[in-house]
């Protein structure tokens, strides 16, 4: 039976266009799909487009992408941006999704890569359960239906976080409400059976240590330097020793300033339980802070770590604290800041950390400008357990970054000669005329070998052959026409050699260009030509760019010339 479905499949497949089909299979899979969550089941939306491709194999799976766990709203998600990924680069250049949903739920978005991005992109998109194919002929008038589909998506995405927010609302209110155990504050554990925390001893000795010490005056950041020296567990790698998480990143962890200032102001210590500190005002947005008047607050909810005495005090310890920082006088401005512009580029290059800008204050009355500069967080914040202590001012990090993309302007205009040159190089013009001869050639081949499976079945069924001798040729035919539609992708990848190294090259070529006429670097041209900014602690500076050689996918493209002429084509 399975034989004669792929036979006759031969006469379906489209024959319109010469180019493969490169297929990625997408699958998502999140919370919101509540009750159809076996339905839509990464397995499932698996089997479905595996059937889908037994039934077209003219398309050619390339790769898988799969996301569990995000919801449609968010379009961030790593499988969706490893697929858009690929299809830029030309990798793959059809899409298959159970439907429309799995992409994903938020109207306006989906509609523009539905109806614009992919499009333009060249991108063939097949959506099997809403018998959505954008190359059918039949397309335009399918998708005047996608939206309405689109906009249902949509509501009950949202119709589903209402009634979850309305649900852990009212859990809230009655006292019912226990966040997931990745959430329990650091001295307690989760108690579902009496809807409560239990005090865990080994953290809240730790606790009740941090708010002595706190009440005798210690800063945070020489508590936090106390407990790494005992090699006391910070919160993360205490849920990392004990199981509870997996993340390699707390597998180290060590006790910050900021993590003792977050115990030493948590009202969860005197048996308070706060619900309501985050809050999205809709779905799709991100959480932000409510003031406390907004917090749900439920008195005695569980056993207190310390005292209220001892809590009323640091928390007076505190606000003295904060009343002195408000005192401070005003220094002399800074001058130029560029801390907007290298916000996120600037790095360790022993640790690999972050490096932030920090502002350092002239002496008060001092005629000389602030200054800013970088350090690295991994000294900084992890209580100088980490790293070493090393800084470097922001106008040695804007020359040398000037410095360098002005050598890019200088080798900009080798690369555009010789980019220019490659449309009347005699081997590449030789080139290019034999890549386009050998694809049409086996497109040719491949194409007459379909007429040939056709034909084929046509005379097993007017019993020209019989039933033995079309399994036999046809076994022959398939394997040709494997052979075939993969010596058609490695035509059709020479034949667009030279285009995707101009590409590659234009790209950098236009960003330099774009630099020489701007009055100053701007954020986005910034984040277009370099990728990192690395400082050793002797002071090197190293700028990694994007486009680390201009001249390589032209060097590259005329290696496949020079290969070509040894008739290695």
């Amino acid at each position: 039976m399975a034989r004669k479905s792929r036979a006759r499949l031969f006469n379906e497949a489209p024959k319109k266009g010469d180019t493969p089909v490169l297929a990625g299979e997408y699958g998502r899979l999140s919370v919101e799909d509540g009750d159809d969550m076996e339905q839509n089941s990464i397995g499932n939306q698996q089997k479905i487009a595996l059937h889908h491709l037994e039934q077209h194999p003219e398309i050619k799976l390339v790769d898988t992408y799969y996301d569990n766990g995000y919801t449609g709203m968010n379009y961030e998600r790593p499988g969706f941006l490893r697929m858009f990924q690929d299809l830029k680069s030309g990798r793959i250049n059809c899409v298959i999704v159970k439907d429309i949903s799995r992409l994903g739920r938020h109207f306006v978005e989906t509609s523009e890569l539905v109806e614009r991005t992919l499009p333009q992109m060249g991108v063939r998109l097949i959506c099997i359960n809403d018998c959505y194919d954008s190359a059918d002929e039949n397309a335009d008038a399918l998708a005047l239906t996608m939206p309405l589909k689109m906009v249902m998506n949509d509501y009950y995405v949202k119709d589903i976080s209402h009634k979850i927010r309305s649900s852990i609302s009212a859990k809230m209110a009655e006292g019912e409400f226990l966040p997931a155990a990745g959430s329990v504050p650091y001295g307690y554990i989760r108690n579902p059976q009496r809807m409560t925390y239990d005090m865990d001893a080994e953290a809240a000795a730790v606790v009740r240590q941090i708010y002595e010490q706190r009440a005798d005056g210690a800063s945070f950041h020489a508590i936090a330097r106390l407990l790494n020296e005992h090699h006391i567990p910070s919160p993360g790698k205490l849920k990392f020793l004990r199981g509870t998480t997996n993340a390699k990143k707390y597998e180290n962890a060590l006790w910050v300033r900021g993590t003792v200032r977050k115990i030493c102001t948590d009202q969860v210590y005197i048996g308070n339980r706060v619900h309501g500190k985050l809050k999205r005002d809709k779905v799709g947005q991100e959480k932000k802070k409510r003031s406390e008047a907004e917090w749900k607050v439920m008195e005695y909810a569980h056993p207190p770590i310390v005292s209220m005495a001892l809590y009323e005090q640091v928390q007076r310890i505190n606000r003295e604290e904060a009343q002195r920082r408000d005192g401070y006088r005003t220094r002399p401005g800074c001058g130029d800041d560029y801390r907007d512009l290298l916000r996120g580029m600037v790095f360790c290059a022993e640790c690999k950390s972050l490096m932030s800008p920090a502002k350092g204050c002239a002496r008060a009355g001092a005629k000389t400008q602030s200054r800013i500069y970088y350090d690295c967080n991994g000294y900084r914040y992890f209580a100088d357990t980490r790293c070493c202590s090393h800084s470097i001012r922001q106008e040695t990090l804007m020359q040398a970054l000037s410095d360098t993309l002005n050598q890019q302007v200088r080798a900009a205009v080798d690369v555009g000669q010789l980019a220019k040159s490659l449309d009347t190089m005699p081997g590449a013009v030789f080139y290019q005329s034999e890549a386009k001869r050998r694809y049409v050639s086996i497109s040719t081949k491949r194409r007459h070998i379909e007429a040939r499976m056709e034909q084929l079945l046509t005379d097993l069924a007017q019993r020209v052959i019989d039933r033995r001798e079309y399994d036999d040729i046809k076994k022959q035919y398939a394997k040709k026409y494997d052979e075939l539609l993969q010596e058609e992708t490695r035509a059709l990848s020479d034949l667009r050699a030279k285009d995707a190294a101009l590409s590659i090259t234009q790209k950098w070529l236009d960003a330099v260009k774009r630099y020489q006429k701007l009055p100053s670097i701007d954020r986005g041209l910034l984040e277009l030509l370099v990728e990192r900014i690395e400082v050793s602690k002797d002071g090197t500076i190293r700028i990694v760019l994007r486009y680390d050689d201009p001249y390589r996918p032209i060097a590259e493209y005329l290696e496949r010339i020079e290969a070509n002429r040894d008739g290695r084509f």
